[in-house]
């Protein structure tokens, strides 16, 4: 299968159209092809880039510690290896608003604006358990999972458990033979357990740097909602609520949809990057 895209400071990136610049950030287990409804959406008059993560996608794996700070410099890195100079719209898919929103307060002058898509309602501390244990122990589990043999067999139930989304239509055979591919690499699973094992040290890094910055772009919190009342969904839905309140962001839902929303509602997401980006 031919790569999609190319190496860019040494992750894989997605680059199509032309225009305002658009960079779209996934969460936990994210690869470029989660967004291609969006960015076929706004690749006719913007310039949509999709970044994989190291161990994402394509990108290769790295043993760096991650940080909110890391990852705000890797998206600014890349805009300008692209030789982007206009301010971007940042979309922050669930886990991935943490650096959505950590590249907004450091690097405002290359933000013009941010939408945190059913992002991680991030508040919370530093855990008790130190990362570096919770890393190491992650990495363990992934290499002795790869070395039985249980990733390759359980790599489709990997995917189900990260995202429960389907494109309208279905997906098409070339998604699925990259969907098949990825998701069985030893890369990837390490990749999502560390930084589900980091995610607590993240937060902690994002409040902190909220305590010296602030948030001078327009900021969209877009909550995904499946349609259907049960008091999980009201709960999910006034804690995005509350959030948006708590970051001065406005608010908007996208239903149905379950929490990939930009799989689900490829339609929804893009025009609202397109209210923020015009």
């Amino acid at each position: 299968m031919k790569r999609p895209g190319k190496l860019v400071v040494g992750v894989h990136v997605v680059v199509d159209g032309e225009g305002p610049p658009v960079v779209l950030y996934g969460g936990l287990g994210a690869n470029w092809f989660d967004w291609d409804g969006v960015a076929a959406r706004l690749s006719g008059d913007h310039r949509v880039v999709r970044i994989d993560r190291p161990g994402y996608g394509l990108s290769p794996a790295s043993y760096e510690l991650l940080s909110t700070w890391g990852e705000a410099r890797r998206i600014t890195n890349v805009l300008a290896e692209l030789d982007i100079t206009e301010p971007a719209v940042v979309v922050g898919h669930s886990l991935g608003g943490i650096y959505a929103e950590a590249f907004a307060r450091l690097y405002p002058r290359q933000t013009s604006a941010v939408l945190l898509l059913d992002a991680t309602v991030s508040k919370q501390r530093r855990p008790l358990v130190p990362t570096r244990w919770r890393v190491h122990i992650g990495r363990r589990v992934a290499r002795t999972a790869s070395l039985l043999g249980f990733q390759r067999a359980l790599g489709p139930t990997v995917r189900r458990l990260l995202n429960h989304s389907t494109p309208p239509g279905g997906i098409p055979p070339p998604m699925q033979a990259w969907i098949d591919r990825i998701v069985r690499e030893p890369a990837y699973l390490e990749a999502a357990i560390v930084e589900n094992a980091s995610y607590p040290e993240l937060v902690h890094q994002l409040v902190d740097l909220r305590e010296g910055t602030r948030l001078t772009a327009p900021v969209v919190v877009a909550a995904a909602d499946t349609g259907v009342r049960t008091p999980w969904g009201w709960v999910w839905i006034r804690m995005q609520r509350r959030f948006a309140e708590f970051l001065g962001a406005e608010f908007r839902v996208v239903r149905p949809a379950k929490h990939h929303a930009m799989i689900d509602q490829p339609g929804q997401v893009a025009a609202l990057v397109r209210g923020l980006s015009g």
